[in-house]
């Protein structure tokens, strides 16, 4: 059965916080709205194109991409997983272990 959940903090005197798969896709579906040179591929962000897996005590974020055809692919998956890893980590106090940004197209 597949994690629904991360645990954020493990115990305290007043439980465990728990934030759902579903909140760190919203965050990199935001991060992704901001930057110009990139767009999430597909129709819908939630239809596989933004996938948030837990294995174990690692959180894996996978997007699927398109990036505008003059921009420098690499220059611009590596300030958007910048950008991912700080907005995360920033909102939720959870740093992602693995951000796999999969460029599936370009725009023009």
């Amino acid at each position: 059965m597949a994690q629904e959940y991360v645990s954020v903090n493990q115990s305290s005197q007043l439980g465990i916080t728990a934030l759902s798969k579903s909140v760190f896709q919203t965050i990199a579906v935001i991060a992704v709205e901001e930057e110009e040179a990139v767009m999430i591929a597909g129709s819908t962000a939630f239809k596989g194109a933004v996938s948030c897996k837990v294995q174990g005590d690692q959180m894996i974020l996978t997007l699927d991409v398109k990036v505008n055809y003059n921009a420098n692919v690499n220059d611009v998956c590596a300030k958007l997983q910048k950008r991912l890893y700080e907005a995360t980590e920033h909102m939720t106090g959870y740093a992602p272990d693995v951000i796999d940004i999969r460029v599936v197209g370009f725009f023009f």
